[in-house]
């Protein structure tokens, strides 16, 4: 486990790839300001299988990538690691249908291994105040005002993510649905598709984030969106990772609780 005492700030280029932090870590960026966690949950002992990367390709651009490696698949911590390192080796004018190709790059490589391995990821890439975001499974985005409204959000790629974007599940529903895990489209699939979203011109005080499924499966959006608006983002980082592993921890009728690796960035331009 890492610690503050180990990283009082990070800087980039950063790849944490089976890494558990014990505290979400500020990092250094010439441009806004960026906090960073990953952890695996209460109770695992072989290791966490998500990673997240931060890039700074130029001192108005930088990179926030979550990729997590698909459960219940072999080698799942190697193809994460696989799609951060294929995006932290991008070159510095990355772009747009860039991330998209970085992205398919990896899903190749790891298709030519044949092990079996896949990955879901989710990258936000902000360019001179300006914020596109580009995924492919259920690890997802959002864009969150001062006031709470939501300006950006990502659908999930599996069944019941896309019955509840078209309205055929509640809330409630999806995050007790018992089929929940099931993904529809990852890196490592021949059929992988990546969505990339219009880009979104961010104001001063928006909050981005950026997270695998042990994040969305586990709080509610409202909950979210109340923990990351307001407050310094260490604050806000620490009340999503504190009630996040909570509801892991403390299962309750009716309320989502999913064990599963914890990892996520928040960014505001500020």
């Amino acid at each position: 486990m890492t610690g503050p005492d180990d990283m009082a700030r990070l800087a980039p280029p950063i790849t944490l790839c089976g890494t558990s932090l014990d505290v979400p870590q500020l990092v250094a960026l010439p441009q806004g300001q960026a906090v960073a966690f990953t952890c695996t949950y209460p109770g695992r002992l072989n290791g966490n299988e998500d990673a997240v990367g931060v890039f700074t390709r130029d001192p108005a651009s930088v990179v926030l990538a979550v990729a997590d490696g698909v459960g219940g698949m072999p080698h799942g911590a190697a193809a994460a690691k696989d799609v951060i390192e294929a995006l932290a080796a991008a070159p510095g004018d990355t772009t747009g249908l860039g991330v998209a190709e970085c992205i398919h790059q990896a899903s190749d490589s790891i298709l030519a291994r044949g092990l079996g391995a896949a990955s879901t990821v989710s990258v936000l890439e902000i360019n001179n105040g300006t914020l596109t975001s580009h995924h492919a499974g259920d690890s997802a985005a959002m864009v969150v005002g001062q006031r709470g409204r939501t300006k950006l959000r990502s659908n999930c790629h599996s069944p019941v993510g896309i019955s509840e974007s078209n309205g055929l599940l509640s809330e409630q529903q999806a995050l007790l649905h018992p089929r929940r895990n099931l993904l529809s489209n990852m890196v490592g699939d021949v059929n992988l598709w990546v969505e990339s979203m219009p880009p979104l011109a961010l104001a001063t005080r928006d909050t981005a984030l950026v997270a695998s499924d042990g994040l969305w499966d586990n709080l509610y959006i409202a909950e979210i969106i109340d923990a990351i608006r307001r407050g310094t983002l260490l604050q806000a980082a620490g009340k999503l990772a504190e009630l996040a592993l909570r509801r892991m921890s403390e299962p309750r009728p009716g309320v989502p609780s999913k064990p599963d690796d914890l990892s996520f960035i928040l960014y505001r331009p500020s």
